[in-house]
């Protein structure tokens, strides 16, 4: 199998992954017969220097990479790239890497001169790790390399990576760091929580759309900027301008929407609902400040509150196609699927050009099993915005629902990657990863869900069935009784009914592995309560026969006399 590359180099410290990606390529971009891989996101500006040429060319979604190519990110910009193999690159701003030559042994290495670069690369492989005096090995990985003119720091997420100089190596781990500068080894570092360091990945919401009743106009350029700042990543920025705005104006509607959007997306969810209700108590017509609450109520499980909150807001600003697309996806939430489609296809009409109309759309068609037309919806929010990752998880579910498996999956990597810190995103991966019987790599995606969102049921679900399928029937049952527990606890395109349903499918996966434990008395229990959740689930009354099945054989009385008649009735 082909591999990934990652070369870190700052006064001594090399880092470098040499992937066995290629096997021969052309000498120039416009020879180059067989790319390394494609620029599958970009946001901002991003430039390419085709191998032998001096000039820097802007650089648009989808190019084609080829070796002795120089790829640079620039300011208030973020990038991803795909390599054949589907390791998947992503690139902060002011970041400059190079995608080398191939040398005989038919590697490749890629090159980072300054920057940040996150790498997502899952398939078993060996990555042989090279500097100028010592090599090492890395195991098939998701880690981060940082880059400066002092110092370079590497940070694990799953694997192991050997960092190494002429000075001395250091092996790290999963959740470990490690910083090197001039003339000086490898040292370790101590991080809490490590997945810190990719905080300029994270995805936000957008719910600025248009100017608010309630901003002045000398407002308006500070809130579009920060706005723009969160749209890439840049956290600190926004944090900077949103608290200015505050200081001279602390009752200011869209900024403390944008605050709570924050908020939100960082988990800290009572604090994010203060700020929303702010927002709206501020200037109850705002757009953005519906927006942000109908995000704080549904981090917090009230769906209903959220539904109530954007139908009021839809009514305020009718136009307002974030709004509309909003309102659609709440209906999903809720099970009214029709008006789901509908608010969606509004919103697409109100404005063609705003990604989550589309996002919404496509899982609205895909709710209905409409699924060449959820292809095209996702497909088009993907171009809109090649750095959304629900449309990449949309489109990887649509690739999956038609057997496309392979695909699907892909799809749903990148997701990771566009937004390593959802949860969801990353049980849905794991159970793709199931599906091609990688169980390793299910299992590291479930164990990151959990510690992602320890209130969210769905890698508790599929790690049980996992664990289950693979003979080891008591883990799953706790996890399956954890599962069980959490049930409520539903992120966005999860409907009343869905959960229902995913209830009964819990039961049915209890029974199950009480039958394989044995208890076969329990197991009709759990049986009965699927069915009553969900009469409707197919496998629920079907493994409750199964149930039945096991039972012995009833054997009456000969003589009526002998037997209760209507006692014996209600058993025949």
């Amino acid at each position: 199998m082909n591999s990934t590359v990652i070369h870190s180099l700052v006064n001594g410290l090399v880092i470098v992954g040499v992937l066995q990606l290629f096997a021969s390529f052309g000498e120039g971009a416009e020879d180059c017969q067989q790319p390394i891989g494609r620029l599958l996101s970009i946001q901002g500006e991003a430039q390419v220097q085709h191998d032998g040429q001096d000039d820097w060319h802007f650089v648009v979604l989808d190019a084609k990479l080829c070796p002795g190519d120089m790829l640079r990110v620039l300011t208030n910009g973020r990038a991803a790239v795909v390599f054949d193999n589907e390791t998947v690159l992503r690139i902060d701003q002011n970041s400059t890497i190079n995608f080398r030559k191939t040398p005989p042994d038919n590697s490749s290495i890629l090159e980072i001169f300054r920057g940040i670069l996150h790498i997502f690369s899952h398939r078993p492989r060996s990555l042989k790790v090279i500097t100028p005096y010592v090599n090492g090995v890395v195991e098939g990985t998701e880690f981060l390399v940082r880059v400066n003119a002092a110092k370079s720091v590497i940070t694990v997420f799953e694997g192991v990576v050997t960092a190494a100089n002429q000075q001395g190596r250091l092996k790290l781990s999963s959740g470990q760091s490690a910083i090197a500068k001039n003339d000086s080894a490898p040292q370790a570092m101590a991080i809490v929580r490590p997945r810190d360091a990719v905080a300029w990945t994270i995805y936000y919401p957008d719910i600025v759309e248009q100017s608010s009743p309630c901003l002045t106009d000398d407002r308006a350029e500070p809130i579009r900027l920060a706005a723009a700042d969160l749209s890439i990543g840049r956290i600190d920025e926004a944090r900077t301008l949103l608290t200015k705005i505050l200081e001279n104006d602390p009752g200011n509607s869209e900024a403390l929407a944008l605050s709570s959007i924050i908020e939100t997306v960082g988990n800290n969810k009572k604090y994010a609902l203060e700020l929303a209700l702010r927002a709206a108590k501020s200037c109850p017509t705002s757009a953005s400040a519906n927006l942000a609450l109908s995000y704080a109520y549904q981090a917090l499980f009230d769906t209903h509150a959220a539904l109530n909150i954007l139908q009021q807001a839809a009514q305020f600003t009718p136009e307002n196609s974030l709004v509309k697309a909003r309102l659609a996806e709440l209906y999903l939430a809720v099970g009214e699927l029709d008006k789901a489609q509908k608010a969606a296809s509004e919103a697409v009409s109100l404005n063609s050009g705003t990604s989550l109309s589309w996002t919404v759309l496509g899982f609205a068609y895909l709710s209905r099993i409409k699924i060449d037309e959820a292809l095209a919806a996702f497909t088009e929010a993907i171009h809109l915005d090649s750095a959304s990752p629900l449309a990449r998880l949309g489109l990887g579910l649509a690739k999956i629902r038609i057997g496309r498996l392979e695909e699907g999956r892909a799809e749903i990597e990148i997701a990771a990657v566009l937004d390593p810190g959802n949860s969801l995103i990353r049980s849905y991966l794991g159970k793709a990863y199931f599906e091609e019987k990688r169980d390793s790599q299910a299992r590291r995606q479930y164990e990151i869900a959990k510690k992602l969102d320890p209130a969210d049921p769905t890698p508790w679900f599929y790690d049980a069935i996992q664990k289950q399928t693979t003979n080891r029937p008591v883990e799953a049952l706790h996890d399956l009784q954890q599962s069980i527990a959490l049930n409520d606890n539903r992120a966005v395109y999860r409907s009343r009914l869905l959960l229902d349903s995913d209830l009964a499918a819990r039961s049915a996966g209890l029974a199950r592995i009480y039958s394989d434990l044995g208890f076969n008395q329990m197991a009709r229990v759990e049986g009965w309560k699927s069915v009553n959740a969900d009469p409707a689930n197919y496998s629920a009354h079907r493994f409750l026969a199964d149930t039945y099945s096991t039972l012995p054989t009833m054997k009456f009385p000969e003589s009526a006399n002998s037997c209760n008649r209507s006692f014996c009735n209600r058993l025949i």
